[in-house]
């Protein structure tokens, strides 16, 4: 059985983490969440959202977020999401989503787009509760993977 929930945080914001250190920060939690270290790609093609404890004195993150623009065709695909371990099931994550899909559609987004391994299956049930559904590949065609991996489309 899982304990209650704990209440949300107050003093959270979201933004563009923009600096060298915020994205370096948000780096370090994405990596050690299991985000592998090529889905974050480098600092000049990958934007990263965070959620910012206001409350901290060291103003460290809670969240991240790791994306890739969107292409021509206006897709835009969630490489990465990592909640701090002792910050989890406070609905920080669903949060974190969807303040990025607003964001991302604020910017001329048409898609977004998660591919996620068969081991992942909270991310699965976290982007399920934000409105992604399953599809078959990152551009909803009938092709099929291989990779052990599934697609999910917002």
């Amino acid at each position: 059985m899982h304990p209650a929930p704990r209440r949300p945080l107050p003093g959270i914001v979201f933004r563009r983490l923009r600096s060298p250190s915020e994205r370096s920060a948000a780096r370090r939690l994405l990596v050690g969440s299991g985000v592998p270290p090529a889905a974050i790609r480098s600092a000049g093609d990958t934007v990263l959202y965070g959620l910012w404890d206001l409350a901290t004195a060291t103003g460290e993150e809670l969240v991240g977020v790791a994306t890739r623009p969107p292409d021509d065709a206006g897709s835009v695909e969630l490489c990465g999401i990592a909640i701090r371990a002792d910050l989890r099931r406070r609905g920080l994550g669903l949060r974190l989503v969807s303040e990025a899909a607003d964001a991302w559609r604020a910017k001329g987004a048409a898609r977004l787009v998660a591919r996620l391994a068969d081991d992942q299956q909270p991310a699965a049930a976290l982007l399920a509760r934000a409105g992604f559904a399953t599809t078959t590949d990152a551009d909803g065609q009938s092709a099929g993977t291989d990779l052990g991996s599934g697609y999910l489309a917002l």
